[in-house]
């Protein structure tokens, strides 16, 4: 048999073993919902460190560079004040966001009101994204001083980073509802699947998956 074809089958019979296994790469339900809220809460407790220091505009990039350099998926981080408007981006490239007021995204009225009532974690569902805007899970954390709401540290994730670390990336399909409606959501679930739901901060998730 000529080399390339003794190539060919060694390939094929290497797929053909390595198939057993990637089938098998989709969590089981307690798996994910162990994987999620690890993911999270890492990120929660960097967010955390970051808001402990008291950032301000001139400081917030140094603090932010040693909590965020090994995320995978980060595409940015922001410091807002207590009125909900940005006061400074970690990634300079996203410099035109400075200044902008919160309070005119009507999908973050309901985070924005539970941060004043009553200031802690927050994350958001994952965002549809659009040709301009990547598909984004954003994170807050609030900095308090003297038992006051001074302001927020953000950071924003991508999605594929996280649907790659909890596994959700190897199913044939997935469906995400946070609060109650559907935020992300991939192929058809069909009559048989999985699902997992998890108190989150400021939120809840049903994650449900084949």
């Amino acid at each position: 048999m000529p080399r390339f074809l003794r190539l060919i089958g060694l390939l094929a019979l290497l797929w053909l073993l390595a198939a057993p296994a990637m089938a098998m790469a989709v969590p089981e339900a307690p798996q994910l919902k162990t994987s999620v809220q690890h993911y999270f809460d890492g990120l929660f407790e960097k967010l955390a460190n970051a808001a402990a220091q008291h950032p301000t505009p001139d400081t917030f990039r140094n603090i932010m560079k040693p909590l965020v350099k090994d995320i995978d998926g980060l595409y940015g981080a922001t410091l807002i004040d207590n009125d909900f408007i940005i006061r400074q981006v970690y990634f300079r490239r996203n410099f035109l966001a400075r200044g902008y007021d919160l309070k005119k995204v009507e999908e973050l009225d309901y985070f924005w009101k539970q941060m004043h009532l009553s200031p802690s974690p927050q994350l958001s569902e994952p965002g549809h994204g659009s040709l301009l805007q990547p598909r984004l899970i954003a994170m807050r954390s609030p900095i308090i001083e003297n038992g006051a709401l001074t302001g927020v540290v953000s950071m924003m994730i991508r999605t594929d980073a996280f649907l790659k670390a909890t596994g959700l990336d190897q199913c044939q399909a997935y469906r995400i509802t946070c609060r109650g409606q559907e935020a992300e959501s991939k192929g058809d679930l069909g009559a048989t699947f999985q699902q997992v739901h998890l108190q989150l901060p400021a939120t809840d998730w049903l994650i449900e998956y084949r």
